[in-house]
């Protein structure tokens, strides 16, 4: 239920004066639209969680911020009865820099759309200047939950700072990124697709060791059996146009058009997959090794479409590069492995695995909130539902 309107009135004031404030101090000035800005430097400190904490404290101690009504969209040049709210929302969080009385309320206008394009952008939304469902959503996430989530993001960058971070590979997987630092500087990063809900990416901390140009894939039984066994049923070709080969248990080559695959099942599969190298095969071209126990890697995908997606969780646990050509060049530049070499090598279609002089560290991690150099704080979905465990543990 909203308040009484002369309650809003009474603070308004108040309310405008914490937006200035929020203006500038929080980092959430104009930026370009850009849903993956790149950070110059990769300086994880706490504290600055701790001083956007200690802002947020002091919002909710003023009564915290509006809940925008559910509606339909609220599209550009669209009148609303929520407007005058939704201007309210967004500059206590410091995402509309101008005064509130200077922004018509009679239409959805350009200086309110680029306020909530800046609230998309940080809040890892589509950068639409929609209000939709779920930047709606992400507009009413409590305060207090979001002094939770920062509470709980100092605690994983205070666990993570005794780490050394001059030479590094970062995989951020609530923000969908990942990033190769050298010297406190971040020198490349990428877009990546993570595990689905149902196949969680882990946290953990390797190496990276090997790089193979060309990989082969021997495909999961579990995959095998319920995913591409419904595919052969459906094509007789799937395996030929696939390039994969078929084996018994014992490891000997069987032709698949001799096989009744009516008499197959997901709980009878008596055969292992293996797909050979080339742009189809579902590890991509390129492959990246690091010791772990979840049996999981870094790699190439054909399913290029789907970097493209605001929320990248499709893959089964494994992490998917965009750009891995351009990953390999970095890691296997002290190497003397130029781009040209790399490509030529992926365009002689041969397997080489390729064992880095130096291996490199891997910190895959999951911070829900932080502040990029530029100062803007960015809160990313919960996507394997982990801050709630975090913040009871905090308790």
């Amino acid at each position: 239920m909203l308040k009484p309107i002369a309650k809003i009135v009474t603070g308004l004031i108040f309310l405008l004066f914490l937006a200035n404030l929020a203006v500038g101090t929080a980092g959430h000035a104009a930026v370009e639209h850009d849903p993956a800005p790149l950070l110059k430097t990769f300086r994880p400190q706490p504290e600055r969680l701790q001083a956007e904490l200690q802002r947020h404290l002091a919002w909710a101690d003023a009564g915290g911020w509006p809940r925008v009504p559910d509606g339909p969209t609220i599209r550009p040049g669209a009148a609303d009865p929520r407007l005058a709210i939704l201007a309210r929302r967004l500059a206590i969080s410091g995402d509309l820099s101008e005064d509130i009385p200077s922004v018509s309320m009679s239409e959805y206008g350009e200086v309110l759309e680029d306020a909530v394009r800046r609230f998309q952008e940080r809040h890892a939304l589509e950068v639409d200047g929609l209000v939709g469902p779920a930047t709606l959503r992400a507009l009413n996430v409590s305060i207090e939950r979001r002094i939770d989530q920062l509470r709980v993001n100092i605690e994983r960058m205070r666990r993570f700072l005794d780490k050394p971070m001059d030479k590094l590979l970062v995989v951020n997987i609530a923000a969908f990124k990942a990033y190769v630092v050298r010297d406190g500087t971040i020198i490349w990063t990428t877009k990546v697709i993570v595990g689905e809900t149902e196949d969680k990416t882990p946290e953990l901390r390797s190496e990276i060791k090997h790089v193979v140009f060309n990989p082969t894939w021997s495909v999961p039984h579990s995959i095998a059996s319920e995913e591409i066994l419904p595919k052969i049923k459906r094509d007789p070709g799937f395996l030929r146009k696939g390039a994969y080969e078929l084996y018994d248990q014992e490891g000997n080559a069987v032709d698949p058009a001799g096989v009744d695959w009516s008499m197959v099942s997901t709980g009878n599969f008596p055969y292992m997959l293996l797909q050979q190298p080339g742009p189809q095969n579902q590890l991509g071209q390129i492959k990246f090794l690091f010791p772990n126990e979840y049996a999981v890697c870094m790699h190439d995908t054909p399913e290029r479409a789907l970097f493209a997606e605001t929320a990248r969780a499709f893959s089964h646990g494994c992490i998917r590069v965009q750009e891995p050509r351009a990953l390999a060049a970095v890691i296997l530049d002290s190497d003397g492995w130029t781009r040209q070499r790399i490509d030529s090598q992926i365009e002689s279609g041969a397997t080489l695995s390729r064992t880095l002089s130096e291996p490199l560290p891997l910190f895959v991690l999951y911070w829900t909130a932080e502040v990029d150099d530029s100062g803007r704080l960015h809160f990313y979905p919960d996507l394997y539902a982990r801050d709630g465990k975090a913040i009871e543990d905090l308790r």
